[in-house]
């Protein structure tokens, strides 16, 4: 495939370059994250809000796939309350970066979110991908 190549969205990318896949029909339907060895149901909202964004922080930021986690128990958070998304600074995924709550675009975004007391920041997704500046 040619490098000029127009993707109408940077999961169609990812989808194309084989860092995801999306696998059976309907209600089965699954995304799979190759390099994170993680898996979805598809048909759920807020996981094509997570997915645009998890593909828009590798084509758009550069975050390595490799070091991108998906519902990770995060420290001082309620026990069975698991981030989103989790990028991590180092490759033995031991330092969070960036932490991220995705929701569907139907769920209105609260007029304030409480920051975790911890290094990594905290990053609210709603319906639509944003994302934080690459570390030095």
């Amino acid at each position: 495939m040619s490098q000029t190549q127009d993707y109408q969205t940077y999961l169609d990318r990812a989808l194309i370059d084989g860092h995801a896949k999306i696998t059976g029909e309907g209600r089965n339907e699954r995304i799979h994250y190759i390099a994170a060895k993680h898996s979805e149901r598809w048909t759920d909202p807020e996981e094509k809000v997570r997915a645009e964004l998890w593909a828009e922080l590798i084509y758009h930021y550069e975050y390595r796939p490799a070091r991108i986690r998906f519902e990770i128990t995060v420290p001082r958070r309620t026990p069975a309350d698991r981030a989103d998304l989790v990028i991590y600074e180092d490759t033995d995924l031991k330092q969070p970066y960036f932490v991220f709550e995705c929701k569907r675009g139907d769920i209105p975004m609260p007029r304030s979110t409480r920051p975790l007391n911890k290094p990594a920041a905290t990053v609210p997704v709603w319906g639509r991908s944003i994302a934080a500046p690459r570390p030095d």
